[in-house]
């Protein structure tokens, strides 16, 4: 199932900010995902805004991901601008997603889909992989939604999507106080329009939600060993220290193995064997950090690796995604000797970029401007 982040930000076309700059602030605030809803703007201004956002976007080594509502048209446009958005939305009545799919530069694009009754649960085109359900409360933000459904009606709609294999997204006037109530009914995610742009600290708001999301459904189950993938910088040495210790189970960094291994320094192997012959040292130190329980650090590419992803899973290890904005990584890292991928930052970015759809294929840990003191408690409540 299509992993998403606990809250999923939609933009308000009725606030004086712009929308692309409402993208921006929240992608900095440390939202992987955010919708753009242009209603009720003339298609000219959505174009540009959505144009700006998916530029700053692609900037910013891809951060936040950007899911289009309803404007298949747009997405198609952006996609010929080579500006793909994440995803694309559509509601009942907007173009079938699997037409959509055949959209030429859509093939890849995350596609969901509104859904409000049994019919609708049990019926979503194949080419989805997440759906809203809701209404769960009226909301102001759109007057002409369906019944609201209420908690009973998103367990059944939740339920029915996620036996199906879709990840299913709550919707509908829904407020920070009602993530606990909606992640137990099932919902992998809550979108939410007035609530989080009306909150004094966004990003606190997230956080909140992402640690009532572990209490319903933890990532990791006890004794299991874990393996945290991300960007250079992101801050997985010192997450996993933490995490290690507090579960009394050993930590491994795997460059650190690797070095070890090859009596030399990173840069160094870089710089006198290349590449390759890192990713196959790689391959072999992770192999044997996989034989026991423990809590690994993997470096930024070894997740692109499919035969190191079998490898974790055959293992019994839980891959986990260490999703810090690549900005503040890079502010971290930048010209660190000792790291030979960080020495530009266009390039640092643009590998961000491309290595994020093999990290999102894990469940996420969110930042969202805490220490790694405290995820790590945060998460092991």
């Amino acid at each position: 199932m299509l992993h998403l982040p606990p809250l999923y930000p939609i933009t308000d076309a009725s606030r004086a900010e712009p929308l692309s700059r409402q993208i921006q602030r929240l992608g900095e605030a440390g939202f992987p995902l955010v919708q753009f809803r242009g209603k009720p703007l003339g298609t000219g201004s959505q174009w540009e805004e959505l144009r700006k956002a998916l530029a700053e976007s692609a900037a910013k080594g891809g951060w936040p991901w950007i899911c289009v509502n309803d404007r298949a048209d747009l997405a198609l446009l952006a996609a010929r601008k080579g500006l793909s958005p994440w995803g694309l939305h559509l509601g009942q009545e907007d173009l079938p997603a699997s037409e959509a799919r055949r959209l030429p530069g859509l093939e890849k694009c995350h596609l969901g889909a509104s859904t409000h009754a049994p019919g609708e649960w049990n019926a979503v085109d194949p080419a989805c992989d997440h759906a809203g359900v809701g209404p769960f409360r009226g909301t102001a933000t759109k007057t002409d939604h369906a019944p609201p459904i209420g908690l009973e009606g998103l367990a059944a709609g939740c339920a029915a999507l996620r036996h199906q294999g879709l990840a299913p997204i709550a919707i509908g006037g829904l407020e920070p106080g009602d993530a606990e109530a909606c992640f137990d009914a099932g919902a992998e995610s809550l979108a939410m329009v007035g609530a989080l742009h009306r909150a004094a600290d966004p990003a606190e708001a997230g956080w909140l939600a992402q640690r009532a999301r572990w209490r319903a459904r933890p990532p990791f189950r006890p004794g299991q060993g874990l393996a945290l993938i991300g960007g250079s910088g992101a801050g997985k040495s010192a997450l996993g220290r933490e995490v290690a210790q507090r579960l009394s189970l050993p930590f491994l960094d795997l460059d650190t193995a690797i070095a070890a291994a090859a009596g030399r320094s990173i840069a160094d192997l870089f710089a006198t064997q290349g590449e390759p012959a890192f990713r196959h040292l790689e391959q072999a130190c992770l192999l044997r950090a996989l034989e026991h329980p423990a809590v690994l650090a993997l470096g930024a590419g070894a997740w692109e690796d499919p035969g190191s992803r079998r490898a974790v899973a055959a293992a019994g290890f839980q891959p986990l995604w260490l999703a810090e904005p690549p900005h503040r990584a890079w502010a971290r890292v930048a010209g660190d000797p000792a790291r030979p991928l960080a020495q530009d930052r266009a390039g640092f970015l643009a590998r961000w970029a491309a290595r994020t759809p093999a990290w999102a294929l894990a469940p996420m840990l969110l930042p969202f401007g805490h220490t790694s003191r405290e995820l790590a408690a945060a998460l092991l409540d």
